[in-house]
């Protein structure tokens, strides 16, 4: 065999081997791509739900948040109304306030008392609110 057939020998050897290790890297790096491809299309995935799930959260908090503002907004307004029926169920038509008397009952006789209005209307608040709120269907 001459030198230059040996020349020729080796260097197709060479060559497809160097052909052959291309290829192997390119295949190597085609794996890694479509792993790097799967793992970021995982993350992403992951990211988004839990983004989903953190939007839900506050989209419900805030409904929450938005209802109870409003039943605040509903007891203050029923507060008030009740305030104005108690206010004016202790005037006069002249717009007076009436003075009160308190007859209490014991065992050796009575006892009459002056019953001041403020007093008056926080011992009866509870049972004039329900009745009022029946009344009035609010």
């Amino acid at each position: 065999m001459s030198l230059e057939k040996i020349l020729d020998k080796i260097l197709e050897e060479a060559q497809e081997e160097a052909e052959k290790i291309i290829l192997e890297s390119r295949q190597k790096a085609e794996e890694i791509k479509q792993n790097a491809r799967r793992q970021g299309e995982m993350q992403a995935t992951a990211l988004v739900e839990h983004a989903e799930r953190q939007g839900n959260l506050e989209a419900s908090r805030l409904v929450t948040q938005a209802r109870l503002e409003k039943r605040i907004k509903i007891l203050r307004c029923k507060k008030e109304l009740i305030d104005e029926v108690l206010a004016k169920a202790f005037q006069k038509q002249t717009g007076k306030k009436t003075g009160m008397i308190r007859k209490i009952i014991l065992k050796d006789g009575e006892l009459e008392e002056f019953v001041d209005h403020e007093k008056l209307k926080n011992e009866l608040r509870p049972k004039l609110e329900k009745d009022i709120v029946e009344v009035l269907k609010i």
